[in-house]
């Protein structure tokens, strides 16, 4: 048996396994103004960590920042995985029904919802 790399030790340690969606959030610029989507982010993280969705062995959140979707319009944008939901003219008010409805409720809030993976729709 071949030797864990470290990856495979990082994985175990972020229980890559384990999560049951992900979100991941554009903060670049070209898609709305930076200062606004890193306020966003930053707005994510704590409201996931205040309700334990994070940051743990348990937890079923996994979240991502980058520096572009490649929308490139509309942002900021997210998409959630594994329903390949796609997320845009997000603000606070919108994370937080994500959050409550498709994070943790499986209902892809589709008020905000302009595209879906289709072959991804559980």
């Amino acid at each position: 048996m071949s030797k864990p790399m470290a990856s495979d030790r990082k994985a175990k340690k972020l229980n890559l396994a384990g999560y049951q969606r992900h979100i991941i959030l554009c903060v670049g610029d070209s898609c709305c103004k930076e200062s606004f989507a890193k306020e966003l982010w930053t707005y994510l993280k704590d409201q996931l960590k205040l309700l334990g969705l994070t940051q743990n062995d348990e937890a079923p959140i996994y979240r991502s920042k980058t520096s572009c979707l490649r929308v490139c319009c509309d942002g900021p944008i997210a998409v959630v995985y594994p329903e390949g939901a796609w997320y845009r003219l997000l603000d606070k008010k919108a994370i937080d029904r994500i959050i409550k409805e498709h994070l943790i409720g499986g209902v892809i809030v589709e008020d905000y919802c302009f595209a879906k993976n289709q072959g991804m729709i559980v």
